[in-house]
């Protein structure tokens, strides 16, 4: 609940510093004396936009520091933990404003964005003004609240599960199609490249193997005159077989002799003799007449050609080209395997929605359940409201396919009528302020599970009202102050004798200057005050009477 709220210079406000309490509280006070300054202020805290217009004359800086007390189970605990925000036993909350424009905005002294602030803020204060743009206005938000009501969050979790699942089924299907889209468009491509490549049929390491060859080929003369050449130092007459074959005879006369020098020489002999028989025969058994050259320069040229073609096309080495045939066949294969896994995705996705709109249709049937229930209970509340002829209602629309989210397919808005024989429309439309904050306040009612034990601020909501309808009010008031903070500013002295707390807001002049100053009032000045709010001018006898029956005929039950 909201604690404290301290106020130094914000228009007619010097220096201001108000404890609040648990239940009712009213503030009061004649117009002009700066009842709205203290929503302003805190709509600070709240995050609103600063204006340094809010700054009091003569002044350089404003400042509101509002205290909260919240208990360890506030949904705010959570947020600041994550922030490495230390609560303790208090959240302060502090916004100053400088008169060159600039904001700060602080909790617990930790500096923060006015991002955070609105969410913090939000989840602590909730204000509702006769025309502010209240959250029950807003049609977005009639869902949410139907659901609070409703208190079927495993239905909704469930829902939001398969509505997650869904979403990423078809962004992978997606992201599959534009995959598969592009390469389809190279389909035609990659088959010819396959093929010329196929055409060819390259193989392991055989650019090296063609360049001997036609190293060979081009040396071809050389090679058959050194083989021819050879031939005849071998086996020509005094050739150097002869001359072996020779000096193996004259040691071999030498061998019977004993020595064993001689008998290593003729073995050297004959081991080389035979050697050079081996060459010889080696020698002739090589063919390289051109004739009988199976291979020709102009065959390997050309062959060469057409796989630095290929290798050129694919800007590759030729010794790649065999990698390059696999990958060609590989993204061809993905392009067949893609049409598979689209059709199976489209399978999934399908049965993913039907299982996504079988959980929504059972989310939807509670909702519609529970909408009876909910527009009974406002309907029941709202005679007490003097809208006897008023009438709630909860129109249900189911959203297009392409409307789906992780709340289903159900559209919930609000309507409403205050009269007999007109037709229901939008809340926001209801023409006369009074009448729409008695119906917000009907709602207010029976959603008060849904308020987490924010502070209710009610501003002048009972503007336009008087006698029987503002007492219906003030009524209603109480029974959301029995559960939770709320704060009143009224000029209705009906709902004023509702309050627990009454605190009197008022200005002076002193040394030309118009403060503005808020006390809590005892129980002999709120008759003071009532009976001001009841008198036209002047309080009379007759005022003063009024006024103590009425609080003693408001005065709160326990």
């Amino acid at each position: 609940m909201l604690y404290k709220l301290l106020i130094k210079d914000i228009v007619l406000i010097k220096k201001l510093d108000i404890e609040f309490k648990p239940g009712l509280s009213v503030l009061t006070g004649e117009t002009g004396t700066g009842k709205s300054i203290l929503i302003d202020a805190l709509g600070l805290i709240l995050g609103n936009r600063a204006n340094f217009k809010l700054i009091r004359q003569g002044e350089n800086k404003a400042t509101v520091t509002a205290i909260f007390r919240i208990n360890e189970k506030h949904t705010v605990n959570s947020i600041l933990s994550s922030m490495d925000i230390d609560i303790c036993d208090e959240l302060i909350i502090r916004r100053d404003i400088k008169s060159n424009g600039k904001s700060s905005s602080l909790i617990n002294d930790i500096p923060v964005s006015i991002n955070t602030l609105q969410n913090i803020g939000s989840l602590l204060v909730e204000i509702q003004g006769q025309f502010d743009n209240h959250s029950l206005l807003n049609e977005k938000n009639h869902l949410v609240f139907l659901d609070k009501y409703s208190d079927h969050y495993s239905i909704l979790r469930e829902v939001e599960n398969n509505w997650k699942k869904y979403v990423t089924i078809k962004k992978e299907l997606s992201e599959l199609i534009i995959n598969y889209n592009e390469n389809i468009k190279n389909e035609e491509w990659l088959k010819d490249s396959l093929e010329q490549i196929r055409k060819i049929s390259p193989k392991e390491n055989e650019e090296n193997e063609l360049i001997k060859k036609r190293k060979l080929l081009i040396n071809q003369d050389k090679i058959i005159t050194s083989f021819e050449n050879s031939r005849q130092i071998l086996e020509s007459e005094n050739g150097l077989n002869d001359q072996i074959r020779k000096l193996s005879s004259i040691f071999l006369k030498l061998k019977d002799f004993g020595h064993e020098e001689i008998n290593k020489i003729s073995s050297l002999i004959n081991e080389t003799l035979i050697n050079l028989e081996e060459l010889t025969s080696s020698i002739n058994q090589k063919n390289y007449n051109q004739k009988t050259t199976k291979d020709n320069l102009e065959t390997i040229d050309d062959r060469i050609h057409e796989l630095r073609k290929q290798a050129n096309k694919h800007n590759c080495k030729i010794d790649d080209l065999l990698n390059i045939e696999k990958d060609l066949n590989k993204k061809l294969q993905k392009i067949d395997n893609n049409i598979m896994l689209v059709e199976k995705l489209k399978m999934e996705l399908n049965n993913c929605l039907k299982q996504y709109e079988f959980i929504c249709s059972t989310l939807s049937k509670s909702r519609r359940q529970k909408s009876i229930e909910m527009i009974d209970n406002i309907n029941n509340e709202l005679p007490s409201l003097k809208l006897e002829n008023a009438q709630f209602k909860i129109e249900f629309e189911k959203l297009n396919e392409s409307e789906y989210s992780k709340q289903g397919f159900d559209k919930v808005f609000f309507q409403a009528k205050t009269n007999t024989g007109s037709n229901l429309g939008k809340l926001s439309d209801i023409a006369s302020g009074g009448e729409l904050s008695r119906f917000l306040l009907a709602i207010k009612v029976v959603l008060e599970n849904d308020l987490d034990n924010k502070t209710l601020i009610f501003d002048e909501v009972d503007s336009g009202i008087g006698g029987a309808t503002a007492s219906a009010v003030g009524e209603k008031l109480a029974k959301i102050g029995e559960k939770y903070q709320t704060i009143v500013v009224t000029h209705s002295p009906q709902v004023t004798a509702k309050g627990i707390n009454h605190y009197l807001i008022s200005k002076e002049t002193i040394n030309n200057n118009t403060i503005s100053q808020t006390i809590e009032l005892t129980d002999m000045e709120r008759i003071e005050e009532v009976a001001r709010m009841l008198s036209d001018s002047q309080i009379t006898p007759e005022a003063r009477k009024a006024a103590i029956k009425l609080l003693e005929k408001n005065e709160p039950s326990n």
